[in-house]
């Protein structure tokens, strides 16, 4: 992507993704400690429980292949297979920030990961973040998109709840045939014509709302939008809220009215 091609080429050079048995500082540098938000359970000795853990959330995997500390299994999800790195860094040889810096190094090449405890996932294909939020779930994880920087971001106004942005949004443009997605976000349709640059889903709501918990779970939600290839949209955000819009003119207009910031979100294509 145009937006991230600069970055990521300068972050690939510094790292070569490769399954690793055993995790070794860089070069004496400071660790990057793991995030503060991921679960510091549940904790696996081996990647076997891992696979065990999301059989009994109702998605097996199938081993595909083994390395010490690690394996690679696949699953099925919504007739899609998807590939899951599993590594598990043993506590009583690495420290959680040891195993936060073992992740940061995946992060910061652009990768997405799966993370909780002692462990973590990269879910193929990795650019549809979609199949990775399902997997956390699954195994009680949190996602960890690549840590794209992101503009200053006002902390004003802020909303009670999805409603209360839609009825701001409403009075700005339009926010009508409102539709509660199962994920939070609320689906509604605004006064935008048609753009071709929107896929089927996009064709009846152009807006798409949510209200975070916290300025930390609303950068993570927007990097994971900026993470997928597949989403033509540009992204509308203050203090704890975002909108996503079809129509990048309608979320320039929005944002100068809601007194927001644009984050433009381009496809490959």
């Amino acid at each position: 992507m145009k937006r991230t091609a600069s970055i990521l080429t300068a972050l690939l050079a510094l790292v070569v993704l490769t399954g690793c048995d055993r995790f070794e500082p860089r070069g004496g540098k400071p660790l990057d400690p793991m995030p503060a938000n991921v679960p510091t359970t549940p904790q696996y000795t081996t990647p076997d429980e891992v696979v065990a853990a999301l059989e009994r959330a109702g998605m097996p995997c199938k081993v595909l292949r083994r390395r010490t500390g690690a394996l690679d299994c696949e699953a099925q999800i919504s007739g899609t297979a998807v590939e899951n790195q599993i590594q598990v860094l043993n506590p009583k040889e690495f420290s959680r920030d040891e195993v936060g810096d073992s992740i940061a190094t995946w992060r910061n090449s652009g990768t997405t990961i799966v993370a909780a405890g002692n462990w973590f996932i990269r879910v193929l294909p990795n650019d549809v973040p979609v199949y990775s939020i399902k997997i956390a779930k699954a195994v009680g994880a949190i996602v960890l998109p690549p840590p794209y920087p992101l503009p200053d971001i006002p902390s004003t106004p802020a909303y009670r709840s999805t409603d209360a942005l839609a009825d701001a949004l409403n009075k700005a443009d339009s926010c009508a045939d409102r539709e509660r997605q199962p994920t939070g976000e609320l689906l509604c349709g605004t006064r935008a014509s048609e753009n071709k640059a929107c896929d089927a889903s996009w064709a009846n709501h152009r807006a798409l709302l949510l209200v975070h918990d916290n300025a930390a779970a609303r950068d993570d939600y927007i990097r994971l939008l900026l993470s997928n290839d597949h989403t033509p949209a540009a992204i509308v955000t203050a203090a704890n809220w975002t909108i996503q819009f079809c129509d990048p003119a309608q979320a320039r207009s929005t944002a100068d009215t809601l007194g927001g910031v644009l984050i433009n979100h381009s496809p490959t294509t």
